[in-house]
């Protein structure tokens, strides 16, 4: 691997228009593991009347070279917002064709313009060409069978991998999943894991998540279950691709929080993040409020901070919509503090949190009313998405503690 890369950033606005960014330096310290990164934007860029911070609390406007803080990555963490997580990084490593021991920036490289989110990377000082990073949904159940091999064996080799080679690499998570095209729209396709105990009861349970999230007022993306492969598929619309054919911009809140124990964060630490830097800081308030009791309600305890984003848009900064909003069978504790707590949530925690949102003690119990009447349909709601009665009998008793504890007074 090389020991220094040295990477041009672009950005790709929402009407197309490619625009030279800055540089981002990556390099070993000679110790596995240890980075030091800097990056500096292009003083074109400063000027553009386009220009926006790429990360609005570590990457200000301004003149200078900023250096990265964690030495793992090597490089400020906004950029490791454009990589995929677990999954996502084994079929870049592979595309790429990196051995270990790689950096981030490598596989930075190996994205290209491939990537989700606005960034584009390249060693050559020339406008690159967004790559589309998707397949056809006819070639689904192609990538489905190359992701069950490489699950049963990780010495699969790569030419075996051609469907998952041209579009996993840019998606993220742990689970297995996809960039695909419908009709010229973009998809994010996700399907069952061969480590799965029922073969639907993922995508079942995401697919209920993301309605239930919707009918309690929240900003979704559209979502589609269909078959491929014989077997039930989610897509979920992307977002970042905007309808000219651009690009809005995400950040994770793991990003701009900046710390590295989720833990140690809470609901409001995040709202503050939201109420200095959205340009509609009262409905993305209100939205994150209902995000977080929709959380607790559906035990979607997996909320660490890179499930929460902003979305940098053509009007500015605002929050996300939500997403990978899926009731978890496994875990009762919380990753995001409520009233300093993680578990064992009562409705004074859920309303004193919303306090620290600035939102009134009279808005949080309005709020929290209006969620709990729309999540009272969550039986019914399951049964439609086909949630497996196997393996969730403790999750719908969890949900169906939890809403009374909504409505206790």
């Amino acid at each position: 691997m090389k020991a220094e890369v040295n990477l041009y950033v672009y950005a790709v606005f929402t009407d197309g228009l490619i625009v030279p960014v800055g540089r981002l330096l990556s390099r070993n310290l000679y110790n596995r593991g240890n980075y030091e990164g800097f990056f500096r934007y292009a003083e074109d860029y400063l000027r553009n009347p386009l220009a926006y911070p790429l990360d609005p609390v570590h990457l200000p406007l301004r003149n200078g070279v900023f250096t990265a803080v964690n030495h793992e990555l090597g490089m400020p963490e906004v950029f490791d917002d454009s990589l995929p997580d677990a999954w996502g990084r084994h079929i870049l490593a592979r595309k790429g064709g990196l051995e270990q021991p790689y950096a981030p920036v490598h596989l930075l490289l190996a994205l290209g313009g491939g990537g989700l989110g606005r960034l584009l990377f390249s060693e050559r000082e020339a406008l690159p060409t967004p790559g589309g990073g998707s397949i056809d949904f006819n070639d689904i159940a192609k990538a489905m069978a190359e992701a069950a091999a490489l699950e049963n064996s990780i010495t699969v080799d790569s030419a075996e991998l051609r469907h998952l080679l041209a579009c996993g690499s840019s998606a993220g998570g742990a689970r297995p999943k996809v960039l695909t095209t419908i009709d010229n729209s973009m998809w994010l396709a996700k399907f069952a894991s061969r480590q799965d105990p029922h073969p639907e009861l993922f995508v079942a349970l995401e697919e209920a998540g993301l309605t239930l999230a919707l009918r309690a007022g929240l900003e979704v993306p559209e979502i589609r279950r269909e078959k491929a492969g014989g077997l039930d598929i989610l897509l979920i619309h992307r977002f970042d691709v905007t309808p000219a054919g651009g690009r809005n911009a995400l950040v994770s809140f793991r990003t701009l929080i900046g710390v590295e124990d989720h833990y140690s964060v809470s609901y409001a630490d995040l709202a503050g993040v939201i109420s200095r830097f959205s340009q509609r800081p009262k409905d993305d308030l209100e939205g994150f409020y209902r995000q977080m009791i929709v959380n607790i309600a559906l035990v979607n305890t997996d909320d660490h901070l890179q499930n929460f984003a902003m979305l940098h848009t053509e009007q500015g900064w605002c929050l996300s919509p939500a997403y990978d909003i899926v009731p978890n069978i496994y875990q009762d504790e919380h990753i995001l503090r409520v009233n300093g707590k993680h578990q064992d949530l009562n409705r004074d925690d859920i309303l004193l949190e919303g306090r620290g949102f600035g939102l009134s003690g009279q808005r949080c119990r309005t709020i929290l009313a209006d969620v709990a009447a729309q999540l009272a349909s969550w039986p019914e709601v399951f049964a439609a998405c086909r949630v497996p009665e196997a393996h969730t009998a403790n999750l719908r008793l969890n949900i169906a503690r939890r809403m009374r504890m909504l409505t206790e007074c």
